[in-house]
């Protein structure tokens, strides 16, 4: 699909009632829609617009994000991992990794543009059209879920066979967090941005030719779109991924206290398989920070087929 084939008629859209409004209702028939996003944001003429646009688009999104995420955790046999992954817990901090190091390969491969499209121009010549070799370079991301802890495969995917932990976030409390968190959109599609990146190409190098004939030695570029559309698009995933329910905090790579975000735990929970060495580690941080600590079980006799809980603090 061609971003130029993005279309959308808003002509039918009728006012929302807001003494009768209902949130939980507008969302499951509202589902977030990055590519209607995109489309709002190509319709804004200048940089002024297009950030008063992003603004209220971003106001949208809030909507969905939940009170609580999850954030599952593996632990190994590895001490020294391990190690690092408890005191940055007890610091209630999250790591922020490269999206390249995520387990899905074709992450953030949702948007893509072909470079011999942007060959022509002059100043792109020499990289053969390429204007940004990889849009991820420039951010930091860290994975979290909606699925709470009574998902099965988030614990054997996430949690190394329920021998991890999993911690819950009250989003309420963790405003930076919150902030930068983005629901992921599940899809078959992938998005062309090539006309775009031309467009932008060719504004980018009139504006330099021009600075340089009237000697203008700084380029200053108000154009936001190109920051403002990857950080939309890198939400999107493939649809055989949307089991994890997953929301996904990005930040700049470069942003302060990186490669770390704050995040105050609200819950801690132990996977059943978890050894008693790494469980007695997490309940003294439970302890320390003064969150509940919980080691999940499964009953063999339970006629529910679920895990349950039992609180160790």
């Amino acid at each position: 699909m061609k971003i130029e084939d993005i279309k959308y008629d808003f002509s039918d859209i009728k006012p929302v009632d807001e003494k009768n409004w209902n949130k939980e209702q507008w969302l499951k028939e509202n589902p977030i829609d990055y590519y209607k996003m995109i489309y709002v944001l190509n319709q804004a003429d200048s940089g002024v617009a297009q950030t008063e646009v992003f603004k209220t688009l971003y106001q949208i999104v809030r909507l969905y994000i939940p009170q609580v995420l999850f954030k599952y955790c593996s632990l190994s046999d590895n001490e020294t991992s391990n190690e690092k992954r408890f005191k940055t817990l007890l610091e209630q901090k999250i790591f922020m990794a490269e999206i390249k190091s995520f387990n899905d390969p074709f992450d953030s491969k949702g948007f893509f543009y072909k470079s011999e499209v942007l060959a022509d121009i002059d100043r792109l010549q020499h990289v053969n059209g390429k204007l940004i070799d990889d849009f991820t370079s420039f951010i930091k991301a860290t994975s979290l879920s909606a699925n709470g802890v009574q998902s099965m495969p988030m614990w054997a995917h996430y949690s190394n066979n329920h021998s991890g932990y999993c911690v819950s976030y009250d989003m309420n409390d963790n405003l930076l967090l919150s902030g930068c968190t983005f629901p992921v959109q599940y899809t078959n599609k992938r998005l062309d941005i090539s006309s775009f990146m031309l467009e932008q190409a060719e504004q980018i190098s009139k504006k330099i030719d021009y600075n340089i004939q009237h000697g203008i030695k700084e380029t200053r570029i108000h154009n936001l779109l190109m920051i403002y559309m990857p950080l939309l698009l890198y939400n999107l995933k493939h649809e055989s991924w949307s089991y994890e329910n997953e929301f996904r905090c990005t930040t700049a790579a470069n942003a302060e206290g990186m490669p770390y975000i704050k995040a105050i735990p609200k819950e801690i929970y132990i996977g059943m398989n978890c050894s008693d060495k790494n469980t007695h580690q997490l309940v003294e941080i439970g302890k320390t920070l003064n969150v509940p600590v919980y080691k999940m079980f499964f009953d063999d006799y339970d006629p529910q087929y679920q895990l349950k809980s039992r609180k160790m603090n």
